[in-house]
């Protein structure tokens, strides 16, 4: 028996080879996240080809964190942030520019911390620590910068000679680490220098190796072929990263007081502050692959994924803006860089516009637009919220709850960033990461800096049905588990087909869903193989879990 089926401009001759209807159901959308690297067909039914603006967690897909404006109009254009945590009351966020102004956000107000300081425009990044209550900034420039816990200004770091400069200065144990170094008019790219050891909200009294009453040293690691790009503590020992190796230095006291081994060979960072620890694990952005280490093995977190779609869309001449970003809240790790793949929203940045998001907890990734932003940070700025503050915000757009505002001291992720005109954002900013609907963040939702929210996939053979590669599968209906916590009930689903798998799908129209009316959507997208989209155009948080697929089964001659 034949019979002819009609999709738009195409016409199948089929043989019918099922007179019943199955239902395939499609559950745990959020517990595979994105694949984009391998072919559509191969990855398992509930992962996507691509991911946009969304997060994977608890099962679901849902919204990724969007962006409050914590302050705009800042006056100067930040490059690089740093949360500074004092003894009581709110974090502050010292924020620099690439011209090394210096400038404060404490509790609503911007205040100017360069003092004395002074410094040229310079491309390169920064790098900030504290050690006993002090706060360090290092640019590779010029002689790095402290203020202590009752300072105002910055200043120039006291006892550092002033000859010498860093690429990287970071704390370890009760010393300073001074990381690639040029002294004077000579160049030691694989030197690790240390100080003294540093008492309470003091800086380090000595640099001096050959001061025999003191414990400040060098080290230089002969065996390392390219420079030191920067250091990190993980747990008790501290790790060197260049461009293609990895060090350990342990302390051990005594006459030599550090030890230093060599981990790895064929891994590195792609940029200074591109590493972060969590759970006693470094998590590392490299130049050529994404992975995690714990000091004894090594792993890559993005190989046959979604690594090639980040490497082949990344600028590899702007990795000086790259960085790594924790999201503890939301168990989130973000891998920031400039991106010219085919999804980006911002496309005229020259700062960050693409993370590539990473869940630690689920195993997933997925992508997010950034607003051409250069650096991270996290602080539990103040965002309480008054009738005498709330006079310019309104309730559709402002985070947080009546408990959060009684318990404003949990800490955000923040990012700065630069004004685009031609993406559309007005000024440069401070930003903090919220979730829209549910959040904690009591700052007007910036729409500027939020784009919409999607997820795709093609390439659904459907074997689990046993149904064969040449037969046709027509989708009659799909039932979404979707809920949405806004009073906008509405989610857009596009279904579509095509014929040979590495061909782009043909879609039919959008259909809008409502979450509190709607059970079904009727279709009659058919194909070798199935595809469909889900997108959220404004900012409300959602969730879809899975959806059950109504199919008729045909066969082709």
């Amino acid at each position: 028996m034949f019979f002819t089926l009609s999709l738009g401009a195409k016409k199948y001759r089929l043989k019918k080879v099922n007179d019943m209807a199955t239902n395939f159901p499609i559950r745990d959308l959020g517990s595979v996240g994105v694949i984009s690297d391998l072919s559509s067909y191969n990855i398992p039914v509930n992962a996507f080809s691509e991911a946009l603006n969304v997060r994977f967690d608890e099962g679901k897909v849902r919204r990724s964190p969007i962006f409050r404006t914590v302050k705009g109009s800042l006056g100067f254009t930040p490059r690089f942030s740093y949360g500074v945590v004092p003894s009581t009351g709110y974090d502050s966020v010292v924020m620099i520019s690439d011209a090394y102004v210096i400038k404060e956000y404490n509790s609503g107000t911007v205040s100017d911390r360069s003092g004395s300081i002074s410094g040229s425009s310079d491309p390169r990044p920064f790098t900030g620590t504290s050690l006993s209550s002090v706060t360090y900034i290092n640019r590779k420039d010029r002689v790095p910068i402290f203020r202590t816990s009752a300072g105002t200004n910055f200043a120039d770091l006291t006892n550092w000679p002033t000859s010498y400069r860093c690429a990287s200065l970071r704390s370890y144990n009760d010393f300073l680490l001074a990381l690639n170094t040029t002294e004077g008019s000579s160049n030691f790219p694989t030197r690790v220098r240390w100080s003294n050891i540093a008492t309470a909200d003091a800086v380090p009294d000595s640099w001096d190796e050959t001061d025999l009453t003191k414990s400040a040293g060098f080290n230089d690691l002969g065996e390392m072929q390219t420079g030191i790009i920067d250091g990190m503590p993980l747990g008790s020992n501290f790790i060197i990263y260049s461009s293609d190796q990895i060090w350990l230095m342990e302390f051990v006291g005594g006459t030599f007081i550090f030890n230093f081994r060599k981990l790895f060979t064929d891994s590195g960072l792609i940029n200074q502050n591109c590493v972060v620890e969590v759970d006693g694990k470094h998590y590392c952005f490299g130049a050529f692959d994404i992975y995690m280490h714990d000091g004894t093995s090594k792993q890559s977190i993005c190989d046959e994924r979604v690594r090639t779609f980040i490497y082949t869309g990344l600028n590899n001449t702007a990795k000086e803006r790259f960085f790594v970003q924790h999201n503890p809240t939301l168990n989130e790790i973000y891998f920031c860089y400039l991106s010219g793949d085919s999804l980006v929203s911002f496309t005229n940045a020259t700062r960050c516009n693409r993370a590539a998001v990473y869940n630690y907890r689920n195993n997933t990734w997925s992508f997010m637009d950034l607003p051409n932003v250069s650096s991270g940070t996290v602080a539990n700025v103040n965002s309480i919220v008054t009738y005498a503050t709330a006079t310019a915000l309104t309730y559709a757009l402002t985070g947080g709850t009546y408990y959060g505002q009684e318990d404003s001291f949990d800490r955000h992720t923040l990012m700065v960033g630069e004004d685009n005109s031609a993406d559309g954002i007005t000024s440069d900013k401070l930003y903090a990461l919220d979730l829209s609907d549910i959040g904690r963040v009591a700052f007007q939702l910036d729409t500027e800096a939020i784009k919409p929210a999607s997820v795709e996939r093609v390439g659904i053979d459907l074997d689990e049905t046993k149904v064969p590669l040449s037969g046709y599968k027509v989708i009659n209906a799909i039932y979404p588990q979707a809920t949405t916590t806004n009073s906008n009930k509405s989610i857009v689903f596009t279904f579509g087909a095509s014929d040979v798998p590495n061909s782009e799908p043909t879609y039919g129209s959008a259909t809008t869903f409502n979450t509190g009316t709607d059970y079904k959507i009727d279709s009659r997208s058919a194909g070798r193989y199935l595809s469909y989209k889900i997108e959220v155009s404004d900012n409300k948080d959602f969730e879809v879990s899975g959806f059950d697929i109504d199919i008729s089964a045909t066969g082709s001659r």
